[in-house]
């Protein structure tokens, strides 16, 4: 696709109806366009950029059009996630914490929330959120990609653009799962930081050739890419688990904030 497009939203419905939106060009009315503001990263970059999908969660109707609300109890952690703790809530995402009372072994005593792109994939681009941690320690708070079985074949991989932990680790990942493992990963802290007094931005620019990860528009970590070359899915989570440290047994009233999210692909 070579120029800017712009859909009523009743085409655009019509347009999911056939599996458009999974190819990654669009996700709501008037995405696929040529976009002016590009974030710091792309700037300089070779290529025609276009906003491929967007969401400042501010409307529950399309919310529920663009993303399912997921209920997990699996992983490494110590959290069931929930579909009641996802609200959009202040003009944002917001993925609450509490006290799972139907916990009877002590294995999962917490829980969180965890949402996924309903019919958005794309191979290749930036993708960028701005989010604001929980003021908790011991919670791992991400915005991950996953390969999705339609299109995968024997290449199951995750892509963490960031997995954020009280209160100031800034973790970046390429992981394959399948068919053996490899992970590409480093830690960042920013100094003087809280990541959960103040909304930060976490992106990673994906290509056939490499990932690029930043922390508020600064590249953090660069790496080859050896194994991520089809579509993804986007996908929001907390938990409290080991692997994010310590926690002090008690989270309620505590949540991940996501003020908005953007994917860009160059159409080029």
């Amino acid at each position: 696709m070579t120029q800017a497009f712009r859909f009523s939203r009743r085409s655009f419905l019509g347009l999911v109806g056939f599996g458009i939106a999974s190819t990654g060009l669009l996700a709501r009315p008037g995405f696929a366009r040529a976009c002016s503001d590009l974030p710091a990263p792309l700037k300089g970059t070779d290529g025609r950029w276009q906003l491929s999908f967007n969401d400042d969660f501010t409307d529950d109707a399309g919310f529920n059009q663009r993303w399912l609300k997921v209920n997990d109890s699996g992983g490494e952690t110590k959290s069931v996630r929930l579909p009641g703790n996802v609200n959009l809530s202040g003009g944002g995402l917001s993925l609450k914490l509490g006290r799972n009372t139907n916990d009877t072994n002590g294995k999962r005593p917490f829980t969180g929330g965890y949402v996924r792109s309903r019919d958005f994939r794309q191979c290749y681009g930036y993708f960028e959120c701005e989010m604001r941690i929980a003021n908790e320690p011991g919670v791992n708070n991400a915005f991950w990609l996953t390969s999705v079985p339609e299109t995968e074949g024997d290449t199951h991989f995750e892509l963490d653009v960031v997995e954020a932990k009280y209160p100031n680790v800034v973790q970046v990942t390429a992981r394959r799962w399948r068919p053996d493992r490899e992970v590409l990963s480093t830690t960042y802290r920013p100094r003087r930081t809280r990541l959960a007094d103040a909304y930060h931005r976490y992106g990673m620019l994906w290509s056939e050739s490499q990932f690029q990860f930043f922390f508020d528009d600064r590249k953090i970590y660069e790496v080859a890419n050896t194994f991520a070359h089809t579509p993804a899915a986007l996908l929001f989570s907390n938990a409290v688990a080991s692997f994010a440290g310590k926690d002090d047994g008690d989270v309620n009233g505590a949540a991940t904030a996501i003020r908005n999210v953007r994917v860009f692909q160059n159409t080029q």
